[in-house]
């Protein structure tokens, strides 16, 4: 009977996880012959399972009615230092459908049933491989019959490495409380901003990269009727450069103007009015001017923005008017946007990298630069503010309503629920209520770094949302993570995948009910709060630095809009790594507040008694400085005949040379050359050093008097020769 068990009974998943951990087993105790031993070493990965990951996805969300076959793939990431030996990975569905979210997470059962395997070659060490396991349709439990539900697929590769994932199988019927369901109502909220390697506002290229985007992203935004939140960057960011903007960037904004969808703005540069609640401040951040970006404009009369007031301030969360100031720890100096590098994505001024270099207008037609107030107008019905999520309390409450914004979008950990919808009245105003759950996934349907990561979020955000169907859970609001739309390549088919849901039905967040909820408190993290903390202290010291600039606002401002920038609420999601991001910033911080230097180089060498010594000043600011020098000899075997240069022109992040005639008063000796830089106004200088020259004007006398001796020999050895030559021809 023992005998023929194993041809009757096909071996499951779990029970071949058993056997091999009974191999190994038995290995260790050298229990198999050494035949059976290799065989089973190669079936053992090499790896330790702690140091790889699996993920797998279907390949299609939902799986219908129709379709022939599973397929499912499947992503190994070994990042051990250790290679994944060649191995069977295997797929398994657990044929009961699950009933709430919680089981999305829960205990996979132990009989499932198994729905095929594939082999799997072996992982290099720091490498990554896909496979596909397909499924014919004949060996799923589904039939036209079976009622649309949530199941669980696993896939293992190991005992130690396994994956589940849910299954969206859509039947003929899909039941929903007391038997009869309906689709669940679901509001957007669909953010409109910039990519993050994008740090102050786009240069003209970057803006005609990003308009196609943008544009399918606002066509899937109304088919949905979703609410749009725009970073202000993006409206001053097109506006700013009048009729040297891409057309096609023109036409996108006057099409979002026009545009009947709600809409709110964001704080400039999606800044966490959050973390500057915890920070003390007492109004919202914001920028004063954006001179630097307009000076690349033309402006007609036709073509510059409205005279009309801008819209109230807490219309952007306090960054659409001029009418809120920052509180006193955030700097008192103006703010302004900077432009990026189009072609490296760094922080420097665009007029460096030739694509900002602002054509001229025609005389008669021109029209003064836009106002800060002109370039952030914008109308909007209700002044609303995102914070990042989970983050907001009574404090960021209380500076919000100094800020004159009343709602505020809230994520559901941030509450505690009780009752109706996602529209609950708060103590002190009212608040949209977007569920965490929902966002989480969407946010690896957008952000995954790999196509099969994307392909599970998407998964498990449609399985989420026939749960809540089936459950009758009421209406949702999904909020799209701001990072990820800003940074995936096409954030407009998340959308258009969920539309295409049959128990989904889009909704204005307007036409959703009313609840009522309790705000739960919390604040940013303590970490990032000190980082933040440390860049708004040094945003002083790199403002103090414009006085030796040709426009010293160009610098405030450029720093103003990077601070903000440092505040996005996209680097308080999850995992993401805050303090690389605060690094990079310091790091700029330190360029910055090098100001205009003169780079000191090893010791020089004076050979003559007078000589012109090269002084190169270098540029650290993205913008064109004019300094006064000095320099004076630091001892007196120096003279300088020429001590002070009054505006020296230096280019953005660029060098210029300044010769210095000096005059040696020793033959031999150590001195140097005392170097001050200063603002032309004289209020500040910004750099004081020594370049040390050494002296050997002997070597000057000694080699003229070789010379010399070289020369009378030559002579007097071409006399001696024509002498002879003539007493020869004489003699002859």
């Amino acid at each position: 009977m023992s005998g023929v068990l194993p041809r009757l009974v096909p071996m499951s998943s779990s029970a071949r996880s058993r056997a091999r951990s009974l191999i190994a087993a038995a290995l260790s105790l050298g229990l198999l012959g050494a035949p059976a031993a290799a065989k089973a070493a190669t079936e053992m990965p090499a790896a330790k399972a702690a140091d790889a990951t699996v993920l797998a996805s279907p390949r299609e969300p939902v799986l219908g009615s129709d379709a022939t076959e599973l397929q499912v793939d499947v992503l190994i990431d070994n990042r051990g230092a250790q290679p994944l030996a060649e191995t069977t990975v295997e797929l398994a569905l657990d044929p009961r459908p699950i009933e709430s979210t919680d089981d999305l997470d829960g205990v996979f059962p132990q009989h499932p049933l198994d729905l095929g395997e594939a082999q799997l070659g072996a992982t290099a060490a720091g490498t990554e491989q896909t496979t596909t396991i397909t499924v014919p349709r004949d060996r799923l439990p589904f039939t036209s019959d079976t009622p649309s539900g949530v199941y669980l697929l696993r896939v293992s590769v190991s005992p130690d490495l396994d994956a589940t994932v849910p299954l969206v199988w859509q039947g003929g019927t899909w039941p929903g409380k007391g038997g009869e369901g309906r689709p669940v109502r679901l509001g957007m909220i669909v953010p409109i901003v910039l990519p993050s390697d994008i740090h102050t506002l786009p240069t003209r290229s970057q803006l005609a990269e990003l308009q196609p985007g943008w544009s399918q992203l606002l066509d899937e935004a109304r088919s949905a009727q979703a609410t749009l939140a725009i970073d202000p960057r993006v409206v001053a960011g097109i506006r700013a450069y009048g009729d040297e903007a891409p057309e096609p960037t023109r036409q996108f904004l006057a099409r979002l103007e026009a545009s009947t969808l709600p809409n709110f703005l964001l704080q400039f540069g999606d800044a966490d009015p959050s973390a500057q609640a915890d920070l003390g401040f007492s109004a919202l951040m914001q920028p004063t001017n954006l001179d630097f970006v307009t000076r690349f404009g033309t402006f007609t009369a036709e073509t510059a923005p409205g005279d009309g007031e801008p819209a109230p301030s807490g219309s952007s969360d306090g960054a659409s008017g001029a009418a809120v100031e920052s509180g006193a720890t955030a700097g008192d100096g103006p703010a302004a946007g900077a432009a990026e590098d189009g072609a490296t994505g760094s922080e420097g001024d665009t007029g460096s990298n030739g694509d900002d270099t602002g054509a001229e207008g025609d005389e008669g037609d021109a029209a003064a630069a836009p106002s800060l107030a002109q370039l952030l107008q914008w109308d909007t019905v209700k002044p609303t503010a995102w914070p990042a999520e989970g983050s907001v309390d009574q404090a960021t409450l209380d500076l919000l309503r100094a800020s004159n914004i009343a709602t505020v979008v809230l994520d559901s950990e941030n509450v505690d629920r009780s009752s109706g919808g996602p529209r609950v009245a708060l103590e002190q105003g009212t608040a949209v209520i977007t569920d965490a759950m929902l966002a989480d996934s969407a946010r690896t349907a957008l952000g995954a770094p790999s196509e099969v990561g994307r392909a599970a979020g998407l998964s498990r955000l449609a399985a989420q949302l026939l749960l809540a169907a089936q459950s009758g859970s009421g209406d949702l609001v999904l909020g799209l993570d701001r990072g990820a739309v800003g940074d995936t390549g096409d954030p407009a088919l998340l959308i258009e995948q969920l539309r295409a849901l049959d128990w989904v039905t889009p909704t204005p967040i307007a036409g959703l009910d009313e609840g009522t909820a309790l705000l739960r408190g919390s604040d940013t993290l303590e970490e990032r709060r000190e980082l933040l903390r440390a860049a708004v202290g040094r945003e002083s010291s790199v403002n103090e630095l414009g006085a030796v600039l040709v426009n010293p606002e160009y610098l405030s401002g450029y720093q103003r809009t990077r601070l903000l920038e440092l505040f996005a609420t996209r680097y308080a999601a999850p995992g993401v790594d805050f303090a690389e991001v605060a690094g990079q910033y310091r790091e700029r911080d330190a360029e910055l507040l090098q100001g205009v230097h003169a780079i000191t180089t090893e010791r020089m060498q004076l050979v003559g008694a007078s000589t012109r010594v090269p002084v190169q000043l270098h540029n650290s600011l993205p913008f064109e400085a004019v300094v006064d020098v000095q320099a004076v000899p630091s001892s007196a075997g120096l003279a300088v005949e020429e001590p002070r240069f009054a505006g020296v022109l230096v280019p953005p992040e660029g060098n210029e040379r300044v010769l210095v005639p000096v005059h040696s008063r020793v033959s031999s000796g150590e001195s140097g050359l005392v170097v001050t830089v200063a603002a032309a106004s004289g209020d500040l200088t910004v750099f004081t050093g020594t370049l040390p020259i050494s002296i050997r004007s002997g070597v000057e006398t000694v080699a003229l008097t070789v010379l010399g001796v070289l020369a009378s020999l030559l002579l007097g050895f071409g006399i001696y020769r024509s002498v002879r030559r003539r007493r020869r021809s004489a003699a002859a």
